[in-house]
């Protein structure tokens, strides 16, 4: 899946989370997708995706006092890894129940493995949709980094 089914997931959560955890009016949300020119394809997969993470059973959504349980303070190295647009996006996700706080960390390790220059808004959203897609590999944008990322038993593939 690309960035922009990510974005419709997070389009999709946050309406979620401004309307108390329902998924309303369905038909007026794809209308709104679709005359912001994402296609048929794109919006089926990302309601599919939210709707699986939302089966009984899933650690997907947290409740509010397991989502604002912690609060992860940046070192001065970790801060110069990742811009300002790149950190406030993953803030953002983190708040939409996205991204649990064992994910954060692995994306903030990985951010050291970039290189020298911090990670961008683009960039981090090519680690975050791998990680929440699980996809096995996805182009860095003409860049040579690697993200590692863990399978479902954590080995790293």
């Amino acid at each position: 899946m690309g960035n922009r089914v990510l974005e419709i997931v997070v389009f999709l959560m946050t309406h979620i989370k401004d309307h108390q955890g329902q998924l309303e009016n369905i038909d007026d949300i794809s209308s709104y997708l679709k005359s912001n020119g994402f296609t048929d394809n794109e919006i089926s997969s990302a309601y599919s995706w939210v709707l699986d993470q939302m089966q009984p059973g899933s650690e997907f959504l947290p409740t509010e006092t397991q989502a604002d349980f912690s609060f992860r303070i940046l070192s001065e190295p970790e801060r110069r890894n990742f811009s300002p647009d790149a950190m406030g996006y993953l803030l953002q996700l983190r708040h939409l129940g996205l991204l649990s706080d064992s994910q954060i960390e692995l994306i903030l390790e990985r951010g050291t493995l970039v290189g020298p220059s911090p990670v961008d808004l683009e960039q981090m959203k090519l680690v975050v949709g791998a990680l929440l897609f699980r996809e096995p590999e996805y182009n860095d944008m003409g860049k040579s980094q690697v993200f590692l990322l863990p399978d479902d038993e954590g080995l790293v593939n």
